[in-house]
């Protein structure tokens, strides 16, 4: 286990890899990550990653397929959600990167060639989130998008 539990984990990375954004993220944020990957080769890298840059200690590598393990859930929302994957299983993350995320949380969508941005924005655009900015580089494309902050009851009851 990683992170002192009276802290809530800033940031999720979803399909870490060699764990590095995580690492940059908890560094940057000063913050808990928590990351996770289907691959478990790839979770011992990125466990080794994180301990070799001096972050093991807030930076958690999960075995997980997909973000049905209720280790997620425990440690939402999350005020920033990241994912370097392909474009089919971004959109079937969608629906669970969009309830994890916090009001005003960002997710940042990557690995998507520009073909396919739209296909990816759409997805998320169904569940509520809004661009914030498409980024663009050598045939690459990055979303960053927000879920807005959430309504307030503006309804006042009658004298």
């Amino acid at each position: 286990m990683c992170c002192n539990p009276g802290r809530r984990t800033a940031a999720l990375d979803v399909g870490t890899g060699t764990g590095v954004l995580a690492i940059a993220a908890s560094k940057a944020l000063r913050r808990p990550v928590l990351a996770s990957d289907l691959d478990a080769r790839a979770v011992a890298i990125a466990r080794d990653n994180a301990r070799i840059n001096r972050v093991g200690g807030a930076v958690e590598v999960i075995h997980a397929a997909g973000l049905r393990a209720a280790t997620f859930r425990a440690r939402s929302p999350y005020r920033l959600i990241f994912a370097n994957i392909l474009l089919g299983p971004l959109q079937g993350l969608a629906t669970p990167i969009a309830r994890l995320v916090a009001p005003r949380g960002q997710v940042v969508l990557s690995g998507l060639l520009t073909a396919e941005a739209d296909a990816a924005l759409a997805s998320y655009r169904a569940r509520g989130l809004a661009l914030v900015r498409r980024i663009r580089l050598e045939g690459w494309a990055t979303l960053v998008l927000m879920r807005p902050a959430a309504r307030r009851n503006t309804r006042r009851g009658r004298s």
